[in-house]
């Protein structure tokens, strides 16, 4: 059955840092209790990708998160760079650069999706302002952004990317489920957010990529049904990822996983492709 999705291509948008209890559930299930060498190993800071990921429909482009800031260490406040230093970003990491690639400019994109609004997934959304791109994010996460910006409690969310967003063409969602073109569904699981969503693309060829944003930063997470300091709401967790793992039972179904650490020698960076 054709959908009208043609490609899928993954963009890279450089590496981060973070201690490991961030990313990962439980360490000391990975240690055998009092081998302090072992121990010590674990808790070395993970270095993570930074990715997103590009549609191409028959109906248009759809772009899937925008990556942090190109300057995210003048413009990010200190407690959090010093949290999530950028360790690798290069004028090829440059959003439209990734564009590039594939033979696109940013007015080019038909729409951006947000998994949620955090640093690194809407640090080079404001390319799309001038020229009106509709910029997707559920209600629930456009609200609490602002909230805590409000409250003065940024963290995960940068006064940067939200001052930029200001006036853009938003459209917020309220629904669990939403299909923005044939084959391409939206799909709200909070957890690690309020309005955090995952992207489930069918291609014309019959596969299925469940793209998961921030839900599954790393590959244990699905295995344990477990997550780091970044989760916000355990039900929510539980219940999404009890979801996942039966989405993923299908045929030809398989997860994307933006921040896992071995994603480059899973899948290809564009302007290879998924199809």
């Amino acid at each position: 059955m054709e959908t009208g999705v043609r490609r899928i291509y993954l963009l890279d948008f450089g590496i981060l840092a973070g201690e490991p209890g961030w990313f990962v559930p439980n360490p000391m299930l990975y240690v055998e209790m009092g081998n302090v060498q072992e121990l010590e190993r674990k808790h070395k800071w993970i270095e993570i990708p930074v990715s997103g990921a590009l549609v191409e429909h028959k109906d248009g482009y759809v772009l899937y998160d925008t990556g942090g800031h190109p300057e995210a260490s003048k413009v990010w406040t200190q407690a959090t760079f010093n949290a999530f230093p950028v360790v690798k970003f290069t004028e090829n990491n440059r959003l439209e650069n990734q564009l590039k690639l594939v033979g696109l400019r940013p007015e080019d994109i038909t729409y951006v999706v947000f998994s949620h609004m955090h640093l690194d997934h809407i640090g080079q959304a404001y390319l799309f302002k001038e020229a009106g791109v509709p910029l997707v994010v559920h209600k629930k996460e456009l609200q609490h952004a602002l909230y805590l910006y409000w409250m003065g409690k940024v963290g995960g969310y940068q006064p940067v990317d939200l001052e930029a967003l200001k006036g853009a063409n938003w459209f917020p969602l309220d629904l669990p489920r939403f299909e923005l073109l044939p084959g391409v569904e939206l799909i709200w699981v909070g957890a690690h957010t309020p309005g955090s969503m995952m992207m489930k693309v069918t291609t014309d060829e019959g596969n299925t990529y469940v793209f998961t944003g921030d839900f599954t930063h790393i590959p244990q997470e699905i295995e344990l049904e477990s997550k780091g300091w970044l989760l916000g709401d355990f039900e929510e967790f539980l219940s999404g990822m009890k979801m996942l793992k039966l989405m993923l039972r299908r045929p030809r179904t398989q997860a994307i996983l933006g921040h896992d650490p071995h994603l480059w020698e899973k899948h290809p960076r564009a302007p290879k492709f998924l199809s």
